[in-house]
């Protein structure tokens, strides 16, 4: 398996000089041989974070691990050039398939690199050409399946992917998951475990890779071949410093080639009191106004300071859906909004000739029922879906086909997605002339988690949609709206909701958690927000190019291929590690290091962020077992900015430190190749039962976790992360 050195304070000692002899002896015998086991890829150059000081090893040097090489497709880009897609399989070596067809196969450890082709063999790519921000890669077996995963598995959605709607998800042992120490810091940390414990995958035939690259390489003739950085054309959002070591492009900032569209969001509140009032009286009236519906005696709001009415603007509302007055209440009173409500309705929708209405009745709390009506052309299929702006909301959706058969579905991703059982009873079915109108009921709450559940009572966001025939397939036109909910003869709230929108068409999402979880909202870190976003995934989707619009994008192309080695065992009584993971920047996949004053000493600049969870928060749904109890493996953080001082995770529960890595930035040595200026290497901590290694921890189920990131902010930053990359077994 893969190898690291036996003590990482002492290169010259006597274990190091008989390993690298026995290394030579193995080549020699390679060579006789052809035998795929022996040196690192990498090299010598791999250490580990936690080693037990009295003995001198790290970890395992167990030579008898073979390993065989896989090769993504090509990669071709140019200067600023963002490549980050899933690939197209490739397939394994022949005498991997063959020897391990129905068979298992023990993954011990991997290698990365990336790498031109040569006719004298591969070469490296420098990290100040091409930047690795992160990878997902897959080994695939015969039988295995890659399915996109739901919202409601929400460890996997939030956690694996870097912030994406859905994501791949594999069934074990069918299938493995490589993403450890997986970006800029990838080629120089170690990945691997010890003694018997493994990736189990049986009968692999398939890799298949998700890289993210960012082409970094000066195209300017005076520095394209040097190895000696230069920076070359950054856009005016680029947060590095004139004499920084790396490219201001790896943090991907924002640039004016993207359009930002961004749009205040207002909420109707029939319970309870605003998490956010509205700020003033005249965006009360005008918001208010924007419901319709207002009689034409109310032609302003009018201010108040009551005890016994809610803080901020409010509206009543009568049983003929009217507004007949608006009110803006600056005392700061804890009054709910709708006191003596007896009826619940909601505004009429109309777009692309679909008519939606919707009552809720509450009067009859034990039914707990509502009626849906919906209109649309009678011969041809027409639906809406709740709670979603996009497809990829993934949301629940209620059709009707051509003849007045209504169907209920959990939508997927541009695609018809789940049929669901029926809950719902038609009332009526009526045709008058080309237009359907159907009334139906349904339990406000939903059979399952995948039918939206109307108990909340809050505006609600609309897709709907009209086909080409009476069959339901692939629609022809399609609208998004927002329903809001108001209270018939009672008081509505208004409520200010925050800001929405997307950055090329693409919505903008960030689920930044709350303390205790995390503290990026306390923070009011930019990454959380749209309106101060400045830089990172967002900004760097695939095919995106990191220059303003001024910019000219040099024409001179680079290919290049990632490389992976793969060390692997016969399977025989291997522990089979699941991977346990969380984000320190909890749940927004990133977050930013804003800069530390200017009258501080740069080695008093540091930025931290604490993140709080139980051990059952990291572990997918699929890999728990209750039964039993979880030891780690292996344990290392994901940061990309170069300015990674340390992660620190403790178990809160008894105050012990399970794993600190230190970042440690390259210097630039010319005998290692991948010990690059600037640029991050992280030593992982690993566990094990063999000498050089302590005892894997052993985590309750409900054991609190604690991890503290710290940055140094002399400059800023966009698009840091801090998340815990880890393998554990059950026992």
């Amino acid at each position: 398996m893969l190898k690291g050195n036996c003590n990482k304070n002492n290169y010259l000692n006597i274990c190091e000089v008989t390993i690298k002899m026995f290394h030579l002896f193995l080549l020699f015998i390679q060579s006789l041989l052809s035998v795929s086991s022996g040196m690192n890829m990498n090299g010598d150059i791999y250490n580990i974070s936690n080693p037990n000081k009295t003995s001198t090893n790290q970890f395992s040097t167990n030579y008898q691990s073979n390993y065989f090489d896989v090769y993504s497709l090509p990669i071709t880009s140019r200067y600023g050039d963002v490549y980050w897609t899933m690939m197209d399989d490739v397939l394994l070596p022949d005498h991997i398939v063959k020897e391990y067809d129905n068979k298992t196969m023990a993954i011990v450890g991997y290698e990365m690199n990336q790498v031109f082709k040569t006719d004298n063999g591969d070469v490296s790519v420098p990290i100040t050409w091409a930047y690795n921000h992160h990878y997902e890669a897959y080994l695939l077996g015969s039988k295995s399946k890659l399915v996109t995963i739901t919202k409601n598995d929400t460890f996997n959605l939030r956690a694996l992917n870097h912030g994406a709607s859905s994501l791949w998800k594999t069934d074990v042992p069918n299938s493995q998951f490589f993403s450890e120490g997986n970006g800029g810091e990838s080629r120089g940390s170690f990945h691997g475990y010890s003694q018997n414990m493994a990736q189990l995958i049986k009968s692999p035939k398939i890799f298949k890779l998700q890289p993210m690259q960012i082409d970094t390489r000066n195209r300017d003739p005076k520095y394209i071949n040097t190895k000696t950085f230069h920076p070359g054309l950054l856009p005016k959002e680029s947060a590095a410093p004139p004499n920084a070591s790396y490219s201001g492009l790896l943090e991907c900032p924002c640039t004016d080639r993207l359009n930002f569209s961004i749009t205040h969001h207002y909420n109707t509140l029939t319970q309870g009191v605003c998490d956010k009032i509205i700020s003033n009286i005249s965006t009360c009236f005008i918001e208010v106004s924007k419901l319709g519906r207002i009689q034409k005696n109310v032609t302003s709001a009018k201010s108040i300071q009551s005890k016994t009415l809610p803080y901020g603007c409010f509206f009543y509302e009568n049983l003929n859906a009217e507004i007949t007055s608006i009110y803006y209440n600056t005392f700061e009173s804890k009054h709910t909004c709708g006191v003596n409500n007896k009826e619940f309705g909601i505004t009429q929708f109309e777009q692309e000739n679909i008519n939606i209405s919707i009552t809720i009745d509450y009067t009859k709390p034990i039914l707990e029922q509502m009626n849906i009506t919906l209109s649309g052309p009678s011969n041809i299929w027409y639906g809406v879906a709740f709670n979603a702006k996009v497809m990829n909301d993934l949301p629940y959706a209620i059709l009707i086909n051509g003849t007045g058969s209504v169907f209920e579905y959990k939508l997927g991703n541009h695609e018809l997605g789940q049929l669901l059982d029926s809950s719902l009873t038609v009332l009526s079915n009526k045709v008058d002339n080309t237009i359907r109108t159907m009334v139906l009921s349904r339990p406000l709450k939903g059979l399952s988690q995948n039918y939206f559940d109307f108990t909340n009572r809050s505006n609600i966001p609309l897709l709907a949609a009209i086909g080409n025939s009476g069959h339901i397939a692939y629609h022809h036109l399609k609208s998004s709206n927002t329903i809001s909910i108001t209270s018939l003869n009672g008081l509505n709230c208004l409520c200010d909701n925050g800001s929405v929108g997307s950055i090329n068409g693409i919505p903008f999402s960030k689920l930044c958690a709350p303390e205790p979880t995390a503290d990026l909202l306390q923070q009011r870190n930019p990454t959380c927000f749209i309106e101060t976003y400045q830089g990172g995934l967002s900004c760097c989707h695939h095919k995106n190019i990191l220059l303003d619009k001024d910019q000219i994008q040099p024409l001179n192309e680079m290919t290049y291929h990632l490389k992976f080695r793969f060390w692997y065992e016969d399977y025989k009584n291997h522990k089979s590690l699941i991977r346990p993971y969380f984000q320190t920047e909890a749940y927004s996949g990133e977050y930013d290091v804003p800069k530390c004053p200017n009258d501080i000493p740069p080695e008093e600049c540091i930025h931290s962020i604490t993140a709080r969870w139980k051990v059952i928060d990291m572990i997918s749904q699929h890999d728990r077992d209750m039964s039993k109890t979880l030891r780690l493996a292996y344990a290392g953080p994901h940061c990309h900015a170069p300015s990674c001082i340390s992660m620190e995770l403790y178990n809160a529960d008894t105050g012990d430190l399970i794993c600190k890595v230190d970042g440690i930035m390259g210097n630039g040595n010319p005998t290692n190749k991948f010990d690059e200026k600037g640029y991050i290497k992280l030593n992982p901590c690993v566990w094990g039962f063999e000498d050089g290694l302590l005892e894997p921890p052993l985590l309750d189920w409900n054991t609190n976790l604690i991890s503290i990131k710290k940055n140094n902010n002399t400059n800023a930053h966009y698009g840091e992360m801090a998340s815990w990359q880890m393998r554990a077994y059950l026992e």
